[in-house]
């Protein structure tokens, strides 16, 4: 009887002893898993305060670029800027008309550039205001690089030459940073430095393409225009840092059409 009542009780103690190990693997086991979860949901935020600090310390820079350019197309597209200035017979004025137009795109490429450098190792993730943010930037750009028959070839530039002319745009800023070259340093460098002025050669060929085309030629400029006010929209919703005129350039129609009232064929 006491060798049967051994036998029992050395029994539970073993299935006792398998119970708690098996307890203790699963407790540990739940244990790491969320632990592993915590530290995803910290790396997670880690990731988009990082990605919020970012943007928060470039949006200044970029929306102030956003602002010239799309200012700057609405003003070539739209008046009698360009005609009036760019053969006026005067050299300085000439130059600046022509260089000044090249300047706030490349500059506005040259910001896009640097906030994607910055932000190229983290994962924004689902966070919504951060996925507006990249759909606003990816539709100038693609506005820009767009090679259909939609758009005539001037201005286009590819996404590659966007991030070059960017990358060439950039100089060493404070704190280790970069920032956009000033207008007087481009200027410069175009007359100093042919390998440099050779990327923007035909951008500066181009504007005398803008002045010769109506609305319809220069639809790619009007697009981007577009895309440029919906990105400063978004960048200063309130129009607390910026209060210029935000309006989205309508394309006129073309003389045949007012005076026809019909679509022009081809």
């Amino acid at each position: 009887m006491g060798d049967i009542i051994g036998i029992i009780t050395a029994g539970i103690s073993v299935l006792g002893a398998i119970v708690a190990g098996v307890l203790t693997t699963w407790s540990s086991q739940r244990t790491r898993r969320l632990e592993h979860a915590l530290e995803q949901q910290k790396h997670e935020a880690t990731k988009a305060e990082r990605a919020a600090e970012v943007l928060s310390r470039y949006r200044e820079p970029l929306l102030l670029a956003a602002v010239s350019l799309q200012g700057r197309i609405f003003n070539v597209v739209r008046d009698e800027y360009l005609p009036r200035y760019l053969h006026s017979g005067d050299e300085e004025q000439e130059q600046y008309a022509r260089d000044f137009t090249v300047y706030t795109l490349t500059e506005y490429l040259c910001w896009v550039v640097i906030i994607r450098r910055e932000l190229r190792f983290l994962d924004l993730g689902d966070d919504a205001r951060n996925k507006e943010f990249t759909t606003r930037l990816m539709a100038v750009e693609t506005t820009l690089s767009h090679s259909g028959p939609k758009y005539p070839p001037h201005f286009r530039l590819f996404r590659g030459q966007q991030r070059a002319i960017g990358e060439l745009m950039m100089v060493p800023g404070p704190n280790g940073g970069h920032e956009a070259m000033t207008y007087a340093s481009f200027c410069a460098r175009l007359d100093s430095d042919p390998v440099f002025a050779k990327w923007f050669a035909r951008l500066r060929s181009d504007v005398d393409e803008i002045s010769s085309n109506d609305d319809t030629g220069n639809l790619r400029l009007i697009h981007a225009q577009n895309s440029l006010i919906d990105l400063i929209d978004f960048l200063d919703p309130d129009q607390s840092r910026v209060v210029d005129d935000r309006s989205k350039y309508v394309p006129r129609p073309r003389v045949a059409e007012q005076v026809s009232g019909r679509p022009v064929a081809g």
